[in-house]
């Protein structure tokens, strides 16, 4: 059994793990933290009025409104299994959502 002091170093370098991939996912967000959980929020009720067409136009149209680069951010979003609007919902908001 380990003693105090080794248990409270482990615990010390798994928080420190936890902040570094923390910080590790938010530097290769493709824009800000805040904008990407807006752009759940707008996809969320845009997708329940219209539904998805397959294709990533509210996305862009959220984009172009914010001022985003729409290339890095599709780049970013296909990377992570986001191929329209309902699987930016579906699968990347499920990757991200521990660090928004």
């Amino acid at each position: 059994m380990a003693s105090k002091e080794e248990q409270k170093r482990r615990k010390e370098l798994l928080a420190n793990l936890k902040q570094n991939q923390r910080a590790d996912k938010l530097a290769k967000l493709p824009t800000s933290a805040e904008n990407l959980k807006a752009l759940f929020d707008y996809l969320d009720e845009e997708l329940g009025g219209e539904g998805c067409d397959d294709t990533l136009r509210l996305t862009k149209l959220f984009a172009e409104s914010r001022s985003i680069d729409f290339a890095a951010l599709k780049q970013w979003l296909t990377n992570n299994g986001g191929y329209c609007d309902c699987e930016v919902l579906a699968n990347v908001e499920e990757k991200v959502e521990d660090i928004l």
